[in-house]
């Protein structure tokens, strides 16, 4: 009787152990902590962020810069006979947009909320708020 105990006990301690291991590797191909590794994987998380540097802000100047260089990259799009062009214009505007953000919150200037790319009329309000405010590109 003690012998089937301790069999018991043991397969059971063999399977939490596989189990463990499976819920490590699935963690390690995945990048999703399973359930038993949630809290170590926030401590990570947190313990790597804490390590990050904190990044230097983009001067409005290099901003303008770069507003510049994708405005006319959006240009040169529109007018070329490249493949996939809809995507090419769609991503750049994205591109460009962001910056326009970046460019609004850089010199203080409200900014408006909601995902890139902006719509036309959200657009025309952030370069009409950063020309009011002297911001040139």
């Amino acid at each position: 009787m003690p012998y089937l105990l301790l069999y018991v006990l043991v397969a059971l301690g063999l399977m939490v152990v596989v189990d463990l291991v499976y819920a490590a590797a699935r963690w390690a191909v995945s990048g999703r902590a399973p359930f038993p590794f949630r809290t170590l994987a926030a401590r990570i998380d947190a313990w790597r962020d804490a390590r990050k540097p904190v990044p230097e802000p983009v001067p409005p100047v290099l901003l303008g810069l770069e507003l510049r260089r994708l405005g006319d990259e959006v240009r040169r799009i529109a007018e070329s006979d490249l493949p996939a062009k809809a995507v090419r214009i769609t991503a750049c505007t994205a591109a460009y947009d962001d910056t326009l953000l970046r460019a609004c919150r850089s010199i203080g200037v409200e900014a408006p909320e909601g995902p890139v790319p902006l719509g036309a009329t959200r657009r025309f309000e952030a370069e009409s708020a950063l020309v009011a405010a002297g911001f040139e590109w």
